[in-house]
């Protein structure tokens, strides 16, 4: 699973983000393959509605991205703290294709990143910012920082509050030292993640069901469109 991860040309990888039981079960109960390359499961949201027992009963018949998201950055559920969210993903590892974890949280779990090594199951450090686009240089020190705890593949998302904001994304992936997503969060969000995806990053994320996880999430069938369109000009 891991080599899915490495960056191509085009196009990147459709990950289906999931955070409620509703749509979660729905994709279950169809015999239709999701219209996407990974099943991003959030956790995070999920709990809100089920168990970690019934979580880790499930069988996933395609690669699954397994995310226990913090409530700062964008989680739906309570955690008391860093140790019990890292056991809840621990205990669901076994499961998992890939695992994001957040890049301000990852030195806190050494045990989870060597577990996750040990499994070879790819680590995606995420940072999130629902406000303004941070600067390229603080971005950048935060995609070092990640690599050098672990990180796989390093993921950035934030708020587009004008069109030059988009320019540090590409800058970002221009210079990036490793596998890098990249998408963009707004109003601006749906062009920023198709033009990221032209400019290297590995993961673009969309949604099932009427149901986003992220603003600026497009569904996964118009993600496959779109950069189906995008091949044949490209081609």
């Amino acid at each position: 699973m891991s080599n899915t991860l490495i960056p191509r040309d085009f196009p990147p990888l459709v990950v289906g983000s999931v955070a409620d039981a509703a749509t979660l079960r729905s994709l279950l109960l169809t015999e239709q393959k999701p219209d996407s390359d990974m099943l991003e499961l959030r956790v995070d949201g999920l709990l809100r509605d089920m168990n970690a027992e019934e979580l880790a009963s499930e069988s996933w018949e395609m690669p699954m991205l397994l995310t226990v998201r913090t409530q700062e950055e964008g989680g739906l559920y309570p955690f008391t703290d860093t140790q019990s969210r890292a056991e809840m993903a621990l205990r669901l590892l076994p499961q998992a294709a890939a695992l994001d974890w957040e890049i301000a949280h990852l030195a806190e779990v050494p045990h989870l990143v060597e577990a996750a090594k040990k499994a070879g199951v790819p680590i995606i450090a995420s940072a999130h910012d629902f406000e303004k686009t941070p600067s390229e240089d603080a971005l950048r020190k935060l995609e070092i920082r990640a690599r050098e705890w672990g990180a796989d593949v390093v993921k950035f998302a934030f708020a587009l509050n004008r069109a030059e904001d988009m320019q540090v994304g590409v800058n970002l992936l221009r210079r990036a030292a490793g596998p890098m997503a990249v998408m963009g969060m707004g109003a601006l969000g749906p062009v920023s993640r198709l033009l990221y995806a032209q400019y290297g990053s590995c993961l673009v994320y969309g949604y099932f069901d009427n149901a986003p996880t992220a603003p600026g999430q497009w569904s996964t069938a118009q993600f496959r469109a779109a950069l189906t369109s995008l091949s044949l000009c490209r081609g």
